[in-house]
C-alpha cells in the first residue's frame, strides 16, 4: 500500500524530532552517558521530545536564516543549551563536557544543506567554525558519533561544490552575515525519511518540494509498506504532526547586534522593509 502527504518545514521538524528521540542509541546515550544537543531549530524540536515539555524553540539557535537573510541571534536572547548526562538535563554548553565524552556518547548537530550523495553542509559564520570547529575533529578522533538531523527542504545539488565557495574573509559582498560552509561526507544524516522508517517500519521517498500560502519549503512524501503500517503512519501524521505551528521569528535588532553583517548598526528607516 502507498500513501502520500505533505509536510511544512515545522511539521518536518516535529516528525524528525520524534524520530530521533525514538532511536535506541539516542535513548541509551541520554540515560547512560552523554547526549549533546547542539543548537539549531530542528534540534529544538528534538529537545522538546527528549524533555517531554515545551521550550522557547526560536531561541535555541545561534546562526540562522531568518527574514530572508543569514543572521546570528544574540547570546542574551538564546535559550540555554541542554546536555543530557545519565538521564539528567544539564544547562551547559556542549563544549563544557567535550573532554568527558566516551563510548556511546552522541552529538546532535544541526545542518543547512544535504545532497543525494549523503553529504551534509554546515554553514559557519564564526571565524573559528562554531560547533563544527570545536567538535568535528574531536569526535572523529574519539570515534564517537555525530548525527545531523536535517529536513529535506535543505536538499541542494552538491554540498561538495557549494562548500568550495563562501567564507567570512573571501566574500566581497553580502546581504546579511558572512559565512563559509563545511562539507561533511562521513556524517550520519537523519531526515523525514529516516524518521518514518524508525517510527513505522515503512519505506518513504521524497516525492516533490515547494509550495506557497504558508506551505513554502514544504516536502511531499510517499510511503509504502504493509497496509497496517501505512495506515498507522498516516494516522500519526494526521494526529501528531499536521498543524504544527510555524516558528516565530527571534531576531536581535541590527542596531545592537555586534556580529559582522551588512546591516550591522542600522536601525529604523535604514533597514529594508523585510527586516523591520
Amino acid at each position: 500500500m502507498q500513501a502520500m502527504f505533505t509536510l511544512t518545514p515545522a511539521e518536518s521538524k516535529r516528525l524528525i524530532g520524534k524520530g530521533v528521540a525514538a532511536l535506541p542509541e539516542i535513548q541509551h546515550a541520554q540515560k547512560n552517558g552523554y547526549l549533546l544537543v547542539g543548537r539549531g531549530s530542528t534540534n529544538a524540536y528534538i529537545l522538546e521530545e527528549l524533555l517531554g515539555k515545551k521550550i522557547k524553540k526560536e531561541g535555541y539557535t545561534a546562526g540562522q536564516v531568518i527574514k530572508g537573510v543569514l543572521c546570528v541571534l544574540g547570546a542574551e536572547e538564546r535559550t540555554k543549551p541542554v546536555t543530557f548526562h545519565k538521564g539528567s538535563p544539564l544547562p551547559v554548553e556542549p563544549g563544557a563536557v567535550l573532554d568527558k565524552l566516551g563510548a556511546g556518547d552522541i552529538l546532535l548537530k544541526g545542518a543547512n544543506a544535504i545532497d543525494a550523495d549523503g553529504n551534509v553542509g554546515v554553514i559557519m559564520a564564526s571565524p573559528v567554525g562554531g560547533t563544527m570547529g570545536q567538535f568535528y575533529m574531536a569526535m572523529k578522533a574519539r570515534g564517537l558519533e555525530t548525527i545531523y538531523p536535517v529536513g529535506l527542504e535543505k536538499m541542494i545539488p552538491s554540498v561538495e561544490a557549494a562548500a568550495q565557495f563562501g567564507g567570512t574573509v573571501t566574500l566581497g559582498k553580502t546581504i546579511g552575515a558572512r559565512a563559509g560552509m563545511a562539507c561533511v561526507a562521513d556524517g550520519r544524516v537523519f531526515t523525514e525519511l529516516d524518521a518514518i522508517e524508525t517510527l513505522f517500519g515503512v519505506y518513504a521517498v521524497h516525492f516533490a518540494s515547494g509550495g506557497w500560502g504558508g506551505a513554502e519549503g514544504s516536502v511531499i512524501l510517499v510511503v509504502e509498506g504493509a497496509d497496517a503500517k501505512v495506515n498507522k503512519c498516516v494516522k500519526f501524521i494526521e494526529q501528531k504532526i499536521k498543524g504544527e505551528p510555524q516558528l516565530p521569528a527571534a531576531k536581535t535588532p541590527c542596531k545592537t547586534c555586534g556580529f559582522p553583517c551588512s546591516f550591522q548598526g542600522k536601525e529604523g528607516k535604514q533597514l529594508p522593509d523585510y527586516l523591520k
